[in-house]
C-alpha cells in the first residue's frame, strides 16, 4: 500500500510551513532619571549642544532565544506568540514531560498546537545538565505521534540541538515516511555520537534501503567488537538479510524498529501492540509491506491516539479484501462482526455506497459498535463526512440522534442542527447547548429536562451524568434553573483528582492570563490515562479555565466530548 504511505505524509503535512518570528518588542519601563542627570534637551530645540562622541554608548541586543519557534501561524489556529509571558521557564520545563498521548481529539489538538505554535520563549535559563525546551518538546512530539510536526526539526538551529534530539529526529522522521530524510540525519551524525544507537541506526538505515551486504557488514563489525548485543535487533536485521529469524516479542516497539519488523515481513507480536507508542504504531499501520488485515489494529489504535489522521485509517479499511455479497449480508442482517474487520467492511461499505438507506444501514450498526467500546467521539471524525453528505429527514429520525453526535464530536456544529432538531430529545439539546456559545434563544429548562431524560433512560447512571452536565453547564453559563442539588449531594466520586500544585496552577495562571501556562496544566489536568478526565469537578475546572482566556471554541469542545463519553 504504497499510496497509502504518500497519502498519509500528505496529509500530515498540509500547510505547515515555518513562520518566521517577528522580533520580540521590548515592554520593560524606561526608568526615571536619577536626581543628577540632566535632562535630554527637547526634540527641535535649536541651542540644544550635541553630545560629544564620548558620551554615545551602544548596548548589544540580547540574541533571541530561539527555543520555542515554531512551524504553526494564524492560520493554523497557533496560540499567541506571547502565550509564555510572565512564565517562569523551569515551571514549562516541570511540566512538559507531564504531556502523554490520549484518544481525546480536543486535548490532542491542544497540545498540537501548544507544541508547535510560534512563541517567544519563556524566560531563563535551561538547568545545566537538564533536557533543554527543543529537546523537551520533541520528545513529547515523538511521545504523542505527532507525525506532521517534522518540519519543526528543521526550523530549530543547530545550536540548540543534542543527541537527544538527533535521535528523536531520526525517530519522527521514519513515523512520518520520511525514511530518507531520517537516514540522511543518520549518516550526518553518525560520525559525531560515535555510540552504539548510531551504529544501529546506520545499519538499519542500510537495510532498509536494500544495501543487504553493507548492513551485514556493519552487524558483524558491532559483534566482532563486542558491543552490548540486542538480539532483536540482530534477528530483525538478518531477516531482512535472508535469513529468516522467530520474534516473539519485540522489547521497545520504537518507529524504527516497526520499520524494521515491517521490512522483514514478520507479524507483529502480541506484546508490541500494546507496547508500541502512537508513532510507532502509525509506522506498522501504514507499511506496504504488510498486509492489511494485520494492520488493522494498529491503525485503529494509532487513529484514536491522533497519530494516525481519520483518513488514513479510512485508507487502511478500503483495502482490505471482501468476499462477495459479505458487506450486503451484513448490512441486510443489521449486526456488525464485533472485530477490526467487520468495521473496516461495513465503513468500506457506507463510503462506497451515496443511496441514503444503504448509508444509513451500515452507519448505525458501526456507531452503536463504538459506543459500546467507548471509542464515539474518535471514531465520529472518520465517519463524520459520510454523515454531511445524508440529509435529515423523518424516515431517519431513529438514526438522527446518531448523526447529530457524529457531527458534534467532529465539530461540525451548525450541520448538526438539523439532526438534533430531528432527534429533538432533551439529553441531545442540552450536548447541542454545550457546544455553541449560547445566545439564550432556547427557553426551555434545558439542564432539568435532560437530566429527567437520562433518569428515565438509565436510573443507574443518570445521577453521575446529571452531576457532569450540571458541572460543564455551570462552566459555560448555562442557566441551572430549578434543578435541585439535594439528590446529588451524597453522589460517591471515587476517581482520582489532580495534585494540590497542578489544580493550583493552573487557577493562578488563569486569572494571571498566563496563556500557555493555562493551557499545558488544563491539558494536563484533563487526562486521566490514555483518556479524557471523566470528573466533572475537574472538567468544570479545565472549561472554565480556558473559556476565561478566550479559548471557548476548545472548552466546548471537551465538554461535548466528555458529556459523549458519559453515554449521555
Amino acid at each position: 500500500m504504497r499510496a497509502c504511505r504518500t497519502e498519509i505524509a500528505r496529509l500530515a503535512a498540509v500547510a505547515l510551513l515555518l513562520s518566521v518570528p517577528a522580533r520580540a518588542q521590548s515592554t520593560a519601563p524606561v526608568p526615571l532619571l536619577p536626581d543628577n542627570a540632566t535632562p535630554a534637551p527637547a526634540a527641535g530645540d535649536d541651542n540644544a549642544a550635541p553630545a560629544p562622541d564620548q558620551d554615545i554608548q551602544s548596548t548589544p541586543l540580547t540574541p533571541a532565544d530561539p527555543s520555542w519557534i515554531g512551524t504553526l501561524g494564524p492560520a493554523d489556529s497557533a496560540l499567541p506568540r506571547t502565550m509564555w509571558t510572565g512564565t517562569p521557564r523551569g515551571v514549562v520545563s516541570a511540566a512538559l514531560p507531564l504531556l502523554q498521548p490520549t484518544t481525546s481529539p480536543a486535548l490532542q489538538d491542544l497540545a498540537r498546537r501548544l507544541l508547535l505554535s510560534d512563541a517567544i520563549a519563556p524566560p531563563g535559563a535551561d538547568h545545566p545538565g537538564a533536557p533543554g525546551l527543543p529537546e523537551l518538546r520533541l520528545d513529547r512530539l515523538l511521545a504523542l505521534g505527532r507525525i506532521d510536526a517534522t518540519p519543526l526539526i528543521d526550523a530549530l538551529p543547530d545550536a540548540v540541538r543534542s543527541e537527544t534530539f538527533d535521535r528523536d529526529s531520526v525517530e519522527l522522521k521514519i513515523a512520518a515516511a520520511d525514511v530518507a530524510g531520517a537516514c540522511r540525519l543518520v549518516q550526518d551524525r553518525v560520525g559525531h555520537y560515535r555510540n552504539a544507537w548510531w551504529d544501529r541506526a546506520l545499519i538499519a538505515c542500510q537495510a532498509l534501503n536494500g544495501v543487504f551486504d553493507q548492513a551485514a557488514l556493519g552487524l558483524s563489525a558491532m559483534r566482532e567488537q563486542k558491543t552490548a548485543r540486542d538480539p532483536v535487533f540482530e534477528a530483525l536485521i538478518d531477516t531482512i538479510d535472508g535469513h529468516r529469524q522467530k520474534l516473539d516479542k519485540l522489547p521497545d516497539p520504537t518507529p524504527l524498529r516497526m520499520a524494521l519488523l515491517a521490512a522483514a515481513h514478520l507479524p507483529l507480536p502480541p506484546d508490541a501492540l500494546a507496547a508500541a507508542t502512537p508513532a510507532a504504531l502509525a509506522v506498522w499501520a501504514t507499511s506496504d509491506k504488510v498486509p492489511a488485515l494485520q494492520r488493522l489494529a494498529a491503525a485503529e489504535r494509532a487513529e484514536q491516539l491522533g497519530s494516525l489522521p481519520p483518513a488514513a485509517l479510512g485508507l487502511v479499511y478500503a483495502s482490505i479484501d471482501v468476499k462477495p455479497g459479505e458487506q450486503d449480508a451484513a448490512v441486510a442482517g443489521g449486526k456488525l462482526p464485533d472485530d477490526a474487520r467487520g468495521r473496516a467492511l461495513l465503513y468500506d461499505f457506507a463510503r462506497s455506497n451515496a443511496a441514503p438507506d444503504a448509508r444509513v444501514g451500515a452507519l448505525a450498526p458501526l456507531l452503536a459498535d463504538a459506543r459500546r467500546r467507548g471509542a464515539l467521539v474518535a471514531f465520529a471524525r472518520l465517519v463524520a463526512p459520510l454523515v454531511v453528505e445524508l440529509k435529515p429527514e423523518p424516515a431517519y429520525q431513529a438514526f438522527a440522534g446518531d448523526a447529530a453526535r457524529v457531527l458534534l464530536a467532529s465539530g461540525h456544529i451548525d450541520e448538526a442542527s438539523d439532526w438534533v432538531a430531528l432527534a429533538h430529545t432533551p439529553e441531545l439539546l442540552m450536548i447541542d447547548e454545550l457546544a455553541r456559545s449560547g445566545d439564550g434563544a432556547r427557553e426551555a429548562p434545558l439542564l432539568q429536562n435532560a437530566m429527567a431524560a437520562l433518569a428515565a433512560r438509565d436510573p443507574a447512571a443518570a445521577p453521575r451524568q446529571a452531576d457532569l452536565l450540571l458541572a460543564l453547564g455551570a462552566a459555560l453559563g448555562v442557566p441551572r434553573g430549578d434543578v435541585p442539588l439535594a439528590p446529588l449531594l451524597q453522589l460517591p466520586h471515587p476517581g482520582m483528582l489532580p495534585g494540590a500544585a497542578l489544580w493550583l496552577d493552573q487557577i493562578l495562571s488563569t486569572a494571571a492570563g498566563r496563556f500557555g501556562e493555562t493551557v499545558l496544566t488544563s491539558v494536563l489536568m484533563a487526562t486521566a490515562g490514555d483518556k479524557l478526565s471523566p470528573e466533572p469537578v475537574v472538567l468544570a475546572r479545565v472549561v472554565a479555565g480556558l473559556k476565561a482566556i478566550g479559548l471557548e471554541a476548545d472548552a466546548r469542545a471537551i465538554a461535548v466530548e466528555a458529556a459523549l463519553d458519559a453515554g449521555i
